[in-house]
């Protein structure tokens, strides 16, 4: 059988196989073999538009027809980092059915696919037009399975007898053979177990872990063969006909990574339905905003720890670091469960030793912890990983925002152990050369060899276009450190521990002092983007200059000039800022690192501008990731696109392999809202500080409901009127609300 693309669904060449291949049966007196007959071409799927699913640690990619065709190779039903169905495609009458309408739930983890049948023949002759059979398709994601279900009916006024076929295979790739990486050697698969009603695949892995997809179905097959199943099926006038579909993902060996999910109390369902939102004026902007939320939820796997948000969809569906924190700094007014899941599975995971393989070091914070064949045969070292220099000191504030909000000090005492060890990583390991910046370098050729949040291995370049040589401080990293430090401060201050609260306060005084003599460029106006091992600096303009911002690492008046700098028509493409500067050497617009536009970054150099007050700019910044929103599938903003600059009449341009759903992208509209709206939680008084608040010319009210300051809710509404924003507060409210 083929599996060459057909180009249409009309194509005549299949209809006269059928009927070729029936003629000839009948001369000859024998039973006709549907596998003869039916070709099952695929049709080419290269789209940007799929469906994406996720359920704890499985998800689903496939086209939008429910099918899983092989044009492109993220597509398949993923679990434990291993692929374990790559076909799963439907036929009519040898033929993909047309596709009508599809709808993913809410939740993310099911999906409506409505679908009609192509014009065919059968083998009895009888011509059906298009649009005589109806096809409902519902898929149904769960923990270690998948449901589907395909509905049948006929709406013509005679019977028709079909055949549905579904072609069915899978290599049990792990994810990073899926993303292109050669393996010396494989595991053993064998051939499929089959029956009319079961069909059983099985790997069997190098690192001894038996991996089977278990297919069941209700209606017995009436052909099975190695990698296709036929039903003859009489479909009589307006009476429907379900073939269901279950496939399970089994594994044998291995040590759960989530915990078992537990069935909701119904207190807990009335709590997750009463949790915080904010409510504008504007409906689509308001689609916008309940999209940030569907996407965290659909992410956030659980753990025994709590919550945790995988980082994106289809390539980084595990446990990051870096993503994680700053995806919880991005919801934690409104989703403060998140943090404490997050935080708690990061102290798990602490490193406690050297490891040069993983880049381990006591103290440390995890970068990325995978599963699946290659990680388990540590032909990766990602078992987990701490190859980043930035996620140690992101826990440290985060940590102190958690407790800004919360005032958890029971959590606090339990993990002050892993709050020192943190801190000591940073002033122990991450100094590495003892001149009070925060450096990393690669311990082992099969890591990363940047780990920033530019990891891409030509990120970090000179003006030259030559390649930065490692040890390398980051800027952004040094802002980082600063914030961590003053975030110690905070958090030794809440235990009563006086003097270390004023030894972190100075030390981040002078990472500052140091900060602004070494990396200021004075001839740009920002911050270089890192010194390299011999305190050469990497002079080109990056965003990561516009993330100091946001740390308050930059004296006030060299903040101006830097926000000056980046909304320069070099670096502000009118979608959000690119991370490097048109005209450097290395900048291209379809590049990962080097002239893209990655929301989260553009959220997170807008919170900074808002930070010194620049708000006018912070809202033109939500504004495009707005605007740029609605150019992608259910406004679902993606993990980047490309950095060519804006047109009118136009949108975005796509940039091919972006991660959809992406937390930290999901979260980027959030994080400037919240910025505008100026947030600051005085727990300790049961206060919400507000800076300056401020809305957009476009929005002239939002509303928020149910934040939490501690134990206690406020509910307020912020209404603009003319060029200034007033806030009404309600009655019932339980904290006190300053205006600052």
């Amino acid at each position: 059988m083929t599996d060459q693309l057909s180009a249409s669904v009309n194509q005549p060449t299949n209809e006269a196989a059928v009927h070729g291949a029936v003629h000839a049966a009948r001369i000859e007196q024998q039973p006709v073999k549907l596998e003869a007959v039916y070709r099952l071409e695929e049709q080419d799927s290269n789209i940007p538009t799929q469906i994406v699913l996720k359920c704890e640690d499985a998800f689903l990619v496939a086209d939008t027809r429910g099918d899983l065709p092989g044009t492109r190779r993220e597509i398949g039903l993923f679990w434990h980092g291993t692929r374990y169905l790559r076909s799963c495609n439907l036929f009519i009458e040898g033929r993909a059915p047309v596709l009508l309408s599809y709808q993913v739930s809410t939740r993310g983890d099911a999906c409506l696919i409505e679908a009609t049948n192509a014009p065919f023949t059968t083998m009895q002759g009888q011509h059906i037009e298009q649009g005589a059979i109806h096809v409902r398709r519902e898929l149904t994601l769960h923990p270690d399975e998948m449901e589907q279900q395909v509905t049948l009916t006929n709406y013509s006024m005679r019977p028709i007898s079909i055949v549905v076929a579904l072609k069915v295979g899978s290599n049990f790739y792990d994810l990073f053979e899926v993303r292109g990486a050669r393996r010396k050697d494989r595991g053993i698969q064998e051939p499929p177990e089959l029956s009319p009603n079961r069909m059983i695949l099985r790997y069997h892995g190098l690192d001894h872990v038996l991996r089977e997809t278990r297919l069941t179905f209700n209606l017995s097959a009436s052909e099975v063969y190695a990698d296709r199943l036929f039903w003859q099926i009489e479909l009589v006038p307006h009476q429907p006909v379900a073939l269901q579909v279950n496939i399970q993902m089994y594994e044998t060996d291995v040590q759960p990574s989530v915990a078992p999910i537990i069935p909701l109390h119904p207190e807990t369902a009335a709590r997750d339905r009463a949790q915080p939102h904010v409510q504008t004026d504007d409906p689509i902007f308001n689609q916008l905003l309940a999209r940030c939320m569907s996407d965290v939820q659909m992410l956030a796997t659980h753990t025994p720890q709590g919550l945790y948000p995988y980082a994106g969809i289809p390539w980084f569906a595990c446990p990051f670091g870096r993503d994680a924190l700053i995806t919880c700094l991005e919801y934690l007014p409104l989703f403060p469960e998140l943090t404490r899941g997050t935080l708690a599975f990061l102290a798990a995971h602490q490193g406690t030793t050297v490891d040069l393989f993983t880049n381990e070091e006591p103290g440390k914070i995890l970068h990325e912890c995978r599963t699946g064949e290659m990680a388990n045969c540590r032909e990766i070292p990602f078992i987990p990983y701490y190859g980043t220099v930035d996620a140690t000191p992101l826990f440290l504030i985060l940590c102190a925002h958690y407790i800004r909000w919360t005032n958890d000090l029971t959590f606090l005492r339990l993990h002050w152990d892993n709050v020192l060890a943190a801190a000591h990583w940073m002033t122990d390991y991450g100094d590495r050369d003892g001149d009070g910046f925060i450096e990393y370098q690669r311990s082992d050729e099969r890591g990363l060899g940047n780990q920033g949040w530019k990891d891409a291995g030509d990120a970090i370049s000179y003006s030259s276009g030559a390649l930065a040589i490692a040890p390398i401080a980051l800027c952004e990293v040094q802002g980082y450190a600063f914030a961590a430090y003053e975030a110690l401060s905070y958090l030794s201050a809440r235990l009563d521990k006086v003097e270390q609260a004023q030894a972190w306060l100075a030390l981040a005084e002078q990472v500052r002092e140091n900060f602004v003599h070494d990396f200021w460029w004075e001839q740009e106006q920002t911050f270089y983007l890192a010194l390299d091992g011999k305190k050469n600096p990497c002079d080109v303009v990056s965003s990561n200059a516009g993330q100091c911002l946001w740390t308050g690492i930059v004296p006030p008046e060299k903040a101006t000039l830097v926000v000056q700098r980046l909304m320069r028509a070099d670096m502000y493409s009118g979608w959000g800022i690119r991370t490097l500067a048109m005209g450097t050497p290395r900048y291209n617009p379809l590049s990962y690192h080097n002239g893209s536009v990655w929301p989260h970054d553009t959220a997170l150099i807008g919170a900074g501008f808002a930070r010194y007050g620049h708000k006018e700019q912070a809202a033109q910044l939500l504004r495009d990731l707005y605007d740029a929103s609605r150019y992608f599938e259910a406004m679902r903003l993606p993990e980047l696109y490309c950095g060519f600059s804006r047109q009118d009449g136009y949108g975005p341009t796509r940039y091919p392999v972006a991660c959809s759903p992406q937390a930290w992208a999901a979260g980027a509209p959030m994080l400037l809202l919240h910025s505008l709206l100026g947030w600051e939680p005085d727990v300790e008084h049961n206060t919400l500080l507000l800076h300056q608040p401020m809305l957009p010319d476009w929005l002239s009210s939002v509303e928020v409901q149910g934040i939490r300051i501690g134990e206690c809710t406020v509910h307020m509404r912020f209404i603009r009127i003319g060029t200034k924003t007033e806030v009404v507060l309600d009655p019932g409210n339980e904290v006190n609300v300053r205006l600052i």
